[in-house]
């Protein structure tokens, strides 16, 4: 097999999309990792007697991330996307984890961390296999855990499928007033006054709830980032508002590629909880990508199982409310490539993370 950087965003998300790739392998997503100021590798992984002239086995947009003191380690999001291949898509998943590692140790990287597409039970590759490959497990940064909702059912049976108190808290946001409402993306107003509404929100939501957020310029970034030239199912983003008398009372930014709409960030605010606007705003996002062909909204990030115990168990349960079926991942995995500065690192971590 020949491994090859590629710069055709036609072919990159054509692949991507027709082997059941997510948004963050998609073109649009490495053009903000890139705006965010890091380097990224799109590789592609050809077979055949000659580089540019064989089947796609598989690709992976590799970024490199850094750790501070001029170290990095290299980041594969939900990926490699694997086509499945004559011979069976195992050995090109094989081929593709060498492809990573050579990638990674070419590019300096104290550790490659990967976050596979596959599903903890019944898929492709298991634990067993990442372990083979000399990886061992890790906290994970993308979600490890999701509830996926079917959008292709019409809007009754939508109803129908989410918990009682969910289409409560549904109908009573709609009989007190709020409003949902998609930020106009590009138009002057959006850009001098609703990211600093969402921001707001953000923060009170994270201190609220003491949880950490990306830098305020993050956020900005990812939603300034041009998507053009568009191509149906390329990626895009989009910040929405729930509102009860035009005030915000509620936010979220969605991704949609290919035929999921994926919830990403959302925040809250505490003095109008009782308008229950979070549920209204999910339902009309969900109706939103419904009416636009998507086929599935994913809520992105729920605990793995329904313990009561677990510090998303809320969230959980706000999310599993709306109907959906929960997918388990295979969770994230590191692979030291330089040993020494990799358990100094694991050190580090654990004393600030502990």
């Amino acid at each position: 097999m020949f491994l090859r950087l590629t710069d055709d965003q036609a072919t990159w998300d054509e692949f991507i999309l027709a082997n059941g790739g997510g948004f963050l392998q998609s073109w649009g997503w490495t053009e903000f990792q890139r705006a965010c100021g890091r380097q990224v590798l799109r590789c592609r992984l050809e077979e055949g007697a000659s580089p540019g002239g064989g089947e796609t086995a598989a690709q992976f947009a590799l970024s490199l991330i850094d750790l501070g003191f001029g170290f990095r380690y290299a980041a594969v999001p939900r990926g490699p996307i694997v086509a499945p291949g004559v011979a069976g898509a195992r050995d090109r998943v094989d081929a593709a984890v060498a492809a990573i590692r050579s990638t990674s140790v070419r590019e300096g990287a104290v550790f490659a961390r990967l976050e596979p597409p596959f599903e903890l039970e019944g898929d492709l590759i298991r634990p067993q296999d990442m372990e083979r490959w000399g990886f061992s497990g890790a906290s994970p940064n993308q979600p490890a855990a999701t509830s996926l909702v079917d959008l292709g059912r019409g809007e009754d049976k939508l109803l129908a499928a989410m918990h009682h108190k969910t289409r409560y808290n549904l109908r009573l946001a709609e009989r007190r007033g709020v409003t949902a409402r998609r930020a106009g993306v590009g138009s002057p107003h959006f850009h001098k006054h609703d990211k600093d509404v969402f921001w707001k929100l953000l923060s009170h939501t994270a201190e609220r709830d003491k949880f950490h957020t990306h830098p305020r310029r993050y956020y900005e970034t990812m939603l300034d980032v041009p998507m053009a030239p568009k191509m149906k199912g390329s990626f895009e983003l989009a910040l929405w508002f729930a509102e009860v008398g035009g005030q915000p009372a509620a936010a979220a930014i969605v991704a949609y590629y290919g035929g999921t709409a994926t919830y990403l960030h959302g925040a809250s605010m505490a003095e109008l909880r009782q308008h229950m606007a979070p549920y209204l705003l999910h339902w009309e996002i969900m109706r939103d990508a419904k009416a636009r062909g998507f086929c599935t909204y994913d809520f992105w990030g729920v605990a793995p199982t329904d313990d009561p115990g677990h510090p998303w168990a809320g969230i959980t349960r706000f999310k599993t409310g709306f109907g959906g079926w929960r997918v388990n991942y295979l969770g994230a995995w590191e692979l030291p490539l330089r040993p020494v500065w990799y358990s100094l690192y694991r050190t580090a971590r654990g004393i600030l993370h502990p």
